[in-house]
């Protein structure tokens, strides 16, 4: 009579290697604006995949491409990304990523985070309950948000009259919201859109500091978030009293930022690719819509500034950076 120890050992001597085989990682393929090291997202999007089970080497395997501010290479790395054949694409902060990766329908599932655009508006899906276009993902409501930051560099700054506002193509829908938001704030808003790279950010807050302008702004576009710390050390060498799109420009030295915490918005990415990766359809994962937003207080540049932190604002702050 064989034991039931015995039995197993045999039967495990006669099942092929591949029985026991560790199952393929599952690869996701990443298409961003900026280079991985400078994402405001990317970083966080794979740490919260590791989070929930998925670490590079381990369960996943990540492919990154960033066109890093020349759009006419979307198309290629999009194609390069579906022929690698990914389980999940991810395109990340601005619309032309996730235009690159529709246009070549791929099999798998597309996800996006929309920082930069409204995917309604802009006919990446056309149902936000039921997406369609094998695509779902999370967005933040930037055009909501202009308007408060505004009412914020209003608070900080009672006296100003003039403010010089930094847009590009990718910020562009962004601007109507922003000259309505200053002319409710009673500032006068003076425009610089920047067409083509490299952006010389120097010249325009040069002539603007002369002018007596007092506030800066910057509307949310990947590139602005790629350069940040280029734009931060030429606002301290002006002296300008500035608002960032999200927290980490805060971090390196804009007076304020008012947006999404970069680290929990990624998670949410990571969370509904996790959801996908185990068989959900976009279609049954409605569009979920950024609702937290932080306030965050640089006290070292409001210091710099002379300025004294107005307590409506410090009552609202999430995080003081010092």
């Amino acid at each position: 009579m064989i034991s039931r120890r015995h039995f197993l050992i045999a039967l495990g001597a006669l099942a092929p290697a591949s029985a026991f085989a560790q199952p393929r990682p599952v690869r996701i393929g990443m298409l961003g604006p900026s280079p991985f090291k400078v994402s405001v997202y990317a970083g966080g999007v794979v740490r919260g995949f590791a989070d929930l089970g998925y670490r590079e080497g381990a369960r996943a395997a990540f492919d990154y491409r960033s066109a890093d501010g020349r759009p006419e290479l979307y198309a290629k790395q999009a194609k390069e990304l579906v022929e690698s054949k990914c389980d999940l694409y991810v395109a990340l902060g601005a619309e032309p990523p996730v235009r690159a990766l529709q246009a070549l329908r791929p099999p798998a599932p597309i996800l996006f985070l929309a920082v930069d655009y409204d995917p309604l508006e802009k006919g990446v899906i056309t149902d936000l309950r039921r997406p369609d276009r094998n695509t779902t993902g999370v967005y933040v409501p930037q055009n909501a948000l202009v308007g408060k930051r505004v009412e914020v560099m209003r608070e900080f700054l009672p006296e100003a009259k003039r403010m010089l506002l930094y847009a590009d193509r990718f910020s562009r829908d962004q601007i109507p919201a922003a000259r309505r938001a200053a002319e409710q704030a009673r500032f006068e808003l003076s425009l610089v859109e920047f067409d083509r790279q490299p952006y010389d950010y120097a010249a325009p807050l040069a002539m603007a500091r002369k002018a007596g302008v007092g506030a800066f702004m910057n509307l949310a576009s990947p590139v602005f978030a790629r350069d940040r710390q280029a734009i931060a050390e030429l606002l301290t060498q002006h002296k300008m009293a500035s608002m960032g799109s999200n927290n980490v420009q805060a971090e390196v030295g804009y007076l304020v930022s008012l947006g999404t915490n970069t680290a929990k918005i990624a998670r949410r990415v990571a969370d509904t690719g996790v959801r996908l990766l185990k068989g959900a359809k976009p279609a049954d994962i409605p569009i979920e819509q950024a609702d937290e937003f932080e306030l965050v207080v640089n006290a070292k540049t409001a210091k710099a500034l002379g300025l004294r932190i107005p307590e409506s604002i410090r009552a609202r702050t999430a995080r003081i950076v010092t």
